[in-house]
């Protein structure tokens, strides 16, 4: 019996094991590359290489940032101020978007400037999206809208997920809805004309609001 028991005993606990290391994490990090941005107002300019196409999604995302957070501001610079106030007392505009291509992804967020009072904080992130590689894209429209919505989340320091992995991970947090911060393809993904293409979630808002409050 007590053979039998322990044999038992050290099976359930090798599936109790298994389970633990497949169950994915219950919740992202934030910054999620370790680059927090500065505090002040998210400021955003457009760089040559953007097309009357791509900055026709971008201000709604930013104004949707602005209104959901608490980031103050989201002011508009024309022409992008790209170093930081080491060398004329201004700081660089926190996001820099480019239209440009990018390897193996619709897009990418980039922190290129630090401050000037902290190396270890983003002054300006070049914010990347890979219009060509959209466009082929079954649903380019949405793709364009999650994609902005997206890269602009990880210039305030929101980690991604990604429900197409093998398991599947959680929009952040386990009961979260989905959210613009899901990686891949809307069509894959799901529900492509949803709500969840331009917006963030709970969990992912309140990663962000404190460094903000």
């Amino acid at each position: 019996m007590r053979v039998g028991l322990k044999a038992a005993l050290t099976a359930a606990l090798a599936g109790l094991t298994t389970i633990m290391t497949t169950t994915p994490a219950a919740a992202d990090i934030w910054p999620f590359d370790g680059i927090p941005p500065d505090k002040s107002t998210h400021s955003y300019c457009y760089t040559t290489s953007v097309t009357a196409e791509v900055k026709s999604y971008i201000p709604g995302a930013m104004s949707y940032l602005d209104t959901a957070t608490n980031i103050p501001g989201v002011p508009f610079h024309s022409p992008c101020e790209t170093t930081n106030s080491s060398s004329d007392g201004t700081p660089a505009t926190d996001v820099a978007w480019f239209a440009v291509w990018v390897e193996n992804a619709y897009g990418e967020a980039e922190c290129k400037v630090r401050t000037a009072s902290n190396p270890n904080v983003c002054d300006q992130r070049h914010t990347r999206i890979n219009s060509s590689m959209i466009k082929t894209s079954s649903n380019a429209h949405q793709q364009f809208i999650k994609t902005v919505c997206h890269e602009l989340g990880h210039t305030a320091g929101v980690d991604h997920y990604s429900p197409l992995a093998s398991p599947s991970e959680p929009p952040g947090a386990f009961g979260q809805p989905q959210d613009c911060m899901a990686s891949g393809d809307v069509t894959r993904i799901g529900n492509p004309t949803g709500s969840w293409i331009h917006t963030y979630n709970a969990h992912h808002i309140a990663d962000l609001n404190p460094h903000w409050a």
